[in-house]
């Protein structure tokens, strides 16, 4: 059985919980995060930060510390956890990674759904189709939409990526934080610090054509997708209309070990 230091990235980048809001941002942005552990002098963990909390600070208030802004009480994990109790512990998480431990308390590594995915083929995956474990109310943006406003919404409700759908709700491609964060145009400043937004639009980044599945196809199916592509959602359709759309949580859930099996 897979634990979690089969999996878990190790020299995890941290800030600790005196330095500026700042640095944090600009961490954030170096190297694509959107979240961050906190911890003390003594590397223990102290809590987490997240894109969400850095957007509550102006760039001009460069003197507020993370301290205000920990997300404390965050789960944990050691080395030696199973697979299965991580994936439900990190299903409990707003964070989408959780802190791997040492006994003392000490930040040794980060494991994120990514990580998880790592070991899909031992969480006794079922053979559902795909439409019963969707999100059938999904957010879309259009292609002539403002790319800096894009990335806003993302921020703002934690979400890694929009279909791009057509007048009549066709998919017709995919755009996600790291197309706009590799491209440039990322922004974590909240929007009233912005004096202007930038004239680009989603259809000149966004990745076409886009990967979509049926709302009939299998969950086995749609996982070795995500493993094959390495990507993390994909829009769910029917007769080409977007009907919703699954992610790598969505695929951890519909395992039966992580929820019946310590």
């Amino acid at each position: 059985m897979m634990i979690v230091e089969d999996m878990m990235s190790v020299n995890p980048v941290s800030i600790n919980g005196n330095e500026f809001v700042t640095r944090a941002r600009e961490l954030m942005r170096e190297y694509g995060y959107q979240s961050l552990p906190v911890v003390d002098d003594d590397k223990k963990i102290e809590g987490m930060i997240t894109i969400q909390d850095v957007i509550k600070v102006t760039s001009t208030r460069s003197n507020v510390t993370v301290k205000g802004f920990i997300r404390r009480n965050v789960p944990t994990v050691t080395r030696s956890t199973g697979l299965a109790a991580a994936a439900r512990t990190l299903l409990g998480t707003d964070e989408g990674r959780v802190p791997v431990v040492d006994d003392n308390g000490r930040l040794i590594g980060l494991l994120s759904i990514v990580d998880i995915f790592q070991g899909i083929g031992d969480l006794e995956l079922q053979d559902e189709p795909v439409k019963n474990y969707m999100t059938k109310k999904v957010l879309v943006c259009e292609p002539e939409e403002n790319v800096s406003r894009v990335w806003l919404n993302m921020i703002e409700r934690e979400i890694t990526g929009f279909p791009v759908v057509s007048k009549d709700m066709e998919v017709i491609g995919m755009v996600t934080r790291e197309d706009i964060m590799k491209r440039g145009y990322a922004r974590i400043e909240r929007e009233s610090e912005r004096g202007h937004m930038t004239s680009t639009t989603v259809q000149k980044i966004m990745t076409t054509p886009p990967v979509t599945v049926n709302e009939d196809d299998s969950i086995k199916k749609v996982a070795k997708i995500f493993i094959e592509r390495n990507i993390g959602r994909v829009p769910v359709v029917r007769d080409n209309k977007i009907v919703g759309i699954i992610d790598r949580f969505d695929i951890i859930r519909a395992c039966r070990r992580p929820m019946l099996v310590d």
